[in-house]
């Protein structure tokens, strides 16, 4: 279970005491959930990393992608808006000129979750864009926006749900379906009298039905159209069966005739556990040689290149993939063909090294001609207290114009989580050395013009073209921003008792007064300075301009602590509780008026903190993510029996038990002093998994409430669910930080709950 958003700002005239507003400052609206809902944001920020402007091929036309909520239909809305390149150029030269409107706007709006338009790429010839769609049913199609006719149409038709798909062009692409047949298996198992369980989770026991928790969702079978022919690609007569969790990487050459991909390895030799180990000797995260149970394990992955003509598969590296859940070591991006065929960029795979000594992996380029491979740059890792020395999550990766002696490393900065590029240059004797490295992501560029979305913690996104001599602003797509007040934000530092820094955005109320003290909530789960991000971060629980307008400081804070390990929860406790002191010291928060707000990994964080006596806090909220309780270790043994060990440092058993009952928040929810906003997402599973301190507040008659969104999603996307998540942060820390309700009548029953929680807690309190 489980699963990223955006960007923006102003400046808020600074009073050095009391002092008037503008009658312009005035006029302005304090900025909403709403207004968050509605910004049309380039990318895609709901599934990470994806490309806001591409250049066709021919590089006479150029699309730019963004999303937006739509709360009048309760659905996302994509738009791809196409633009003559001519244009643009002639935009440039005459500085007193208009800029003609887009030859196409494709707007999308199938699904009440989005992002709708998926994976979109240009066609080989110029004349379209492939992309996926969801279905009104909630399945995913292969769609064709054909630039020539102006129409949109399947590419194939299909009732399966296309997973992920690589195009050259109308008659040479391929594409993987999910497997229906393991599910159907299941389903029809449960008819019987008695179910075999062993070997199943919990979940795909008590919700065979639900394609979330279903063993189908990670299984796909590949197809192909070659010359236009249709056919399903074959292994020794038998379909070809991809398994990946999250999702499938295909590369097509540039010729639409050889694929690149990564296969399963059902049997692992035993020389691979020695010669490609974890990050760190501790790490639960490692290969396991001997069969693999697709049942219960995660399968080792390694990169290969099937001929589409003959079906032949071909092992490119003899060695695992490293981007899977079993190895401890994460790159993210698809692999890439150099523009001449004869070259593969992998983003994250080990290499055998000559001397069988073991290895780490890297990004690595595979020459065909010669069948060699070459480490362009080694991957970094976490350790036992942390992470290496300038480590950094690579994101993508390609061929620098193509060019099989250039590449274009894209990665998140581990420090301040902005995106950086370093290009390297190969050098005679065939390794690889950086020749510069720069802010943000590759420009999208042909000839002279350049593309680029210009954004930063204060600044909306606005796309910018450029030449050589000149930039101008081509689109902005949030006018409407400049009618809002957005309130004030700066980056924060501070360190905390260990002498650790820590870095985070500061959001400081709408209308802000020096010398007055504020309510403070803390936002966690990370921080990045060079996008502009309303909520904060993400879009689930978190509202940060949204509070600030409301009149209380937001503090969102960066990830800065070793993960499965038992420092992982005091140190985040170390973090918060180090910032709420220095903000309580500079006179900016009231140290009586402190909340927080936790999601997915950081739950277990904002556990810890109410589980080990902090005094700073009044209230607080967790949503959909991960407690270190034993609920939730029995619900899924396979997959965080590990983790969870590590993170209380014992397994709850025998001995190790009473570190469990020390160390587990789920064993101390007595020691809770404060009320606590449960939230659950990802349909019944989720609300399994945040069951736990919900039932046990309500047994210990504390101030506890429960609400589980109405959403298969974990990032949300859907614009009433992030009402109902986001406003939800809003009235909840207004109601017990500031004492404030909302006059709206559809609240009623919401604060008369939260009423008797307070009287509750005021009960408690006295005793």
């Amino acid at each position: 279970m489980g699963f990223r958003l955006l960007s923006f700002a102003a400046v808020l005239y600074l009073c050095a005491g009391l002092c008037d507003l503008s009658l312009a400052q005035q006029e302005r609206k304090p900025f909403t959930v709403a207004d968050e809902i509605g910004l049309a944001v380039f990318g895609s920020p709901f599934t990470g990393h994806a490309k806001a402007v591409q250049f066709s091929p021919d590089g006479t036309y150029f699309a730019v992608y963004t999303e937006r909520g739509r709360l009048d239909v309760d659905r996302p809305e994509d738009s791809l808006r196409f633009y003559e390149s001519q244009d643009i150029e002639g935009f440039l030269k005459h500085s007193g000129s208009q800029l003609r409107p887009p030859v196409w706007v494709v707007t999308r709006s199938s699904y009440k979750e989005g992002p709708i338009i998926n994976d979109w790429r240009w066609l080989a010839d110029s004349s379209g864009v492939a992309f996926l769609e969801p279905t009104t049913d909630g399945r995913q199609q292969l769609i064709l926006a054909d630039l020539r006719t102006r129409t949109i149409e399947p590419l194939i038709s299909t009732m399966d749900t296309v997973r992920a798909f690589d195009v050259h062009d109308r008659q040479d692409y391929v594409y993987t379906v999910a497997d229906s047949e393991e599910r159907e298996r299941l389903q029809a198992e449960m008819q019987v009298p008695a179910i075999i369980g062993t070997g199943r989770s919990l979940f795909q026991l008590l919700f065979p039905h639900d394609p979330l928790v279903g063993v189908s969702s990670h299984r796909s079978h590949l197809w192909a159209v070659v010359g236009g022919r249709h056919f399903e690609i074959k292994r020794d007569g038998r379909p070809l069966v991809l398994f990946n969790a999250y999702g499938d990487d295909l590369a097509l050459s540039p010729d639409g005739r050889s694929l690149v991909t990564t296969l399963p390895i059902w049997e692992v030799p035993s020389s691979w556990e020695m010669l490609y180990p974890a990050p760190f000797a501790s790490s639960h995260d490692r290969i396991h040689a001997g069969p693999q149970n697709e049942q219960v394990d995660t399968p080792v992955h390694q990169y290969v290149r099937i001929n589409l003509q003959t079906e032949s598969v071909q092992a490119l590296t003899n060695a695992p993939s490293s981007n899977n859940d079993n190895t401890g070591w994460v790159a993210l991006g698809s692999p890439g063909w150099s523009s001449d065929g004869q070259a593969i960029l992998l983003l994250g795979t080990f290499l055998k090294s000559k001397d069988n000594a073991p290895s780490r992996p890297c990004v690595a380029v595979v020459d065909l001609p010669s069948n060699s491979t070459s480490c362009v740059e080694v991957l970094k890792g976490r350790t036992e207290s942390g992470v290496e020395h300038d480590y950094h999550l690579v994101v993508g990766g390609r061929f620098a114009g193509g060019d099989t002696q250039r590449v274009d490393v894209t990665f998140i900065d581990h420090v301040d989580q902005s995106h950086r590029t370093t290009e390297y240059l190969r050098k005679a004797d065939g390794t690889w050395e950086v020749v510069k490295e720069i802010k943000g992501e590759p420009v999208a560029e042909h000839g002279r013009l350049e593309l680029t979305v210009k954004q930063g913690f204060n600044e909306p996104p606005v796309l910018v073209a450029a030449d050589e001599e000149i930039s101008r602003v081509v689109w902005d797509p949030n006018p409407q921003l400049k009618n809002i007040e957005l309130g004030q934000a700066s980056v924060y530092k501070w360190k905390d008792k260990a002498g650790r820094e820590w870095r985070g955005g500061l959001y400081r109320p709408r209308i802000y007064v020096s010398g007055r003290r504020y309510p403070l909530v803390i936002q966690t789960h990370g921080f990045s300075e060079s996008e502009f991000r309303p909520s904060g971060v993400l879009p689930t629980a978190f509202a940060a301009r949204a509070l600030a307008a409301a009149g209380i400081a937001v503090l969102q804070v960066a990830e800065n602590c070793p993960v499965q390990s038992p420092d992982e929860g005091p140190c985040a406790v170390s973090g918060y509780e180090s910032a709420a002191n220095q903000l309580v010291s500079e006179g900016l928060v009231d140290p009586e008026r402190i909340g927080i707000i936790g999601f997915s990994r950081t739950c277990f964080y904002v556990m810890e903190m109410l589980t080990t006596g902090s005094s700073h806090l009044k209230a607080a909220s967790v949503t959909d993510g991960v407690m270190g309780n034993y609920f939730q270790y029995m619900l899924q043994p396979e997959r965080l029996a590990g983790e969870f060990d590590s993170m209380i440092g014992a397994a709850p058993f025998s001995g190790g038990l009473q570190q469990w009952l020390r160390r587990s928040p789920g064993f101390n929810l007595d020691k809770i002093h404060v009320p606590l906003l449960v939230v659950s997402g990802e349909g019944p599973a989720g609300l399994l998994l945040m069951w736990e301190p919900y039932a046990g507040l309500r047994s210990l008659h504390k101030p506890v409430d429960l609400i589980m969104l109405n959403t298969d999603e974990h990032v949300l996307s859907n614009p009433a669910v992030r009402m109902a998540s986001q406003g939800g942060s809003v009235d909840w820390f207004r109601f017990w930080l500031k004492d404030e309700e909302d006059p709206n009548s559809a609240k009623k029953e919401q604060y008369a709950r939260w009423r008797a929680l307070r009287k509750l807690q005021e009960e408690n309190e006295k005793e």
